[in-house]
């Protein structure tokens, strides 16, 4: 080792020490030995972990989310939440819980901007159309049946691959060589919408790689307390702020959300009237109070619940060994939480106006899919001419039927709303040139 590369190490080192004497036993602490899927080189004045945030920063896939769905379709408005902004905002809340609870916050930051990569444009509407088409095509043109409860599409494994596989910024490897500590939190996020499996294509196509991934990643009973952290904060995130969004264009009253009978709102309501009068009669100022009060509330009672739950533990190992998460909402909060999210079901995400605006979405998804695989397995074949170049010679240099079709999920689960909605007008609703403008 030269003196440089010396000095990297060290600085790297004295990185580390500081980031660890702020951590409690049970965090996941920073090691200049820690593991990633290639050879990792020490950052100089970073952790790993915060290069894992850095790099996931600045890649594609993070940009794209300023473009992609939360609940309303983007186009539609200007000061709806993106997935980009969620994204900030679950990051922003879990670096809070994990100051608090003595986590490694860096940790935290890189779960949480890594942890929508893979949703693809039109929101979970989306994600629910590309697993559909992927299974139905399967079946229809492979004789591939989807086993019971199986996905052909999974937005946790398929930001996984985005990480690991689909964007390109080093010479020395595909994807971003981010730790495994992170991936692993990636392919465990765990939420109402998001439960961590393998999708079966994946499976069928390539057994050694997918014996790698459950080895590396699906070998314990749990996740690190950085993860649960995350899974706990996009929660917090998404009932406060799409009821902020629906509270904004008029889904919701003021008045409705002050009798439901939710032990959260109740709280938050209380909370916020103190000091507040005459805010009531401006439903955006009034929204804003409640949800920032309904954020405090949650956080408060995840910090409380969770630090005694976290002391019984000895080290993180110990942690990612046990099934029931140490991090979370007490029982009573838990149950406010499913409360209103099953009242922003009824309400909001089924709402005539976002029905309308999703079955519009899904059906730009339908049509896309369909011109891009209808004749992509057949020598010569046309659909291939409407990939871009760099897309056509994946899907040329997969052998594997299964794989030709996953690259074209790949594009079309890398689009955003924007592009979806462009490409789509391009295709169907053409200029002069036609199509023929595509290639």
């Amino acid at each position: 080792m030269n003196m440089e590369s010396l000095g990297i190490a060290g600085r790297h080192k004295e990185s580390c020490e500081l980031r660890n004497g702020l951590l409690q036993p049970w965090a996941v602490r920073c090691d200049g030995a820690i593991a990633h899927e290639y050879e990792a080189v020490h950052p100089a004045n970073r952790t790993y972990f915060q290069q894992d945030r850095d790099r996931l920063l600045h890649s594609e896939a993070f940009r794209r989310l300023g473009y992609k769905t939360q609940v309303f379709v983007v186009h539609e408005g200007d000061f709806y939440r993106t997935r980009l902004t969620h994204t900030m905002e679950v990051s922003q809340v879990a670096r809070g819980i994990a100051c608090a609870l003595g986590l490694n916050e860096d940790l935290c930051e890189a779960v949480a901007y890594a942890h929508d990569l893979g949703h693809p444009p039109f929101g979970h509407r989306g994600e629910a159309a590309l697993d559909r088409f992927f299974g139905d095509i399967l079946e229809e043109k492979l004789g591939v049946r989807r086993p019971q409860g199986g996905k052909a599409f999974e937005q946790n494994y398929q930001s996984y691959r985005i990480v690991s596989n689909l964007e390109r910024r080093y010479p020395r490897f595909p994807g971003l060589n981010l730790t495994r500590e992170t991936l692993h939190g990636i392919l465990n996020h765990h939420t109402a919408f998001d439960e961590p499996v393998l999708p079966y294509p994946l499976v069928l196509q390539d057994e050694a790689d997918t014996e790698r991934v459950r080895a590396g990643y699906f070998d314990t009973a749990g996740c690190s307390a950085e993860a649960q952290v995350v899974n706990v904060a996009d929660q917090v995130a998404w009932v406060t702020h799409d009821l902020e969004d629906a509270l904004r264009v008029r889904f919701l009253s003021v008045e409705e959300l002050r009798d439901l009978p939710i032990g959260l709102l109740r709280t938050a309501w209380e909370r916020a009237s103190e000091g507040a009068s005459g805010w009531e009669k401006n439903r955006i100022l009034w929204g804003r109070l409640l949800v920032r009060n309904m954020i405090d509330v949650l956080i408060n009672d995840v910090v409380t619940v969770s630090e005694p739950r976290l002391k019984c533990f000895r080290d993180a190992v110990e942690i990612k060994a046990t099934r029931d998460p140490a991090v979370d909402f007490s029982t009573e909060m838990g149950n406010s939480v499913k409360a209103l999210r099953e009242f922003l079901y009824s309400r909001v995400y089924t709402h005539p106006v976002v029905e309308r605006m999703s079955a519009k979405a899904e059906g730009i998804l339908e049509r896309l899919f369909e011109s891009l695989t209808r004749d992509l397995l057949v020598q010569g074949g046309k659909s291939i001419r409407l990939l871009p170049h760099n897309t056509r010679e994946r899907v040329d240099s997969t052998p594997s039927p299964i794989g030709k079709l996953q690259v074209v999920v790949d594009f079309l689960a890398g689009m955003t709303d924007r592009f979806a909605t462009e490409f789509y007008r391009v295709l169907y609703e053409p200029d002069e040139k036609g199509i023929t403008s595509l290639y």
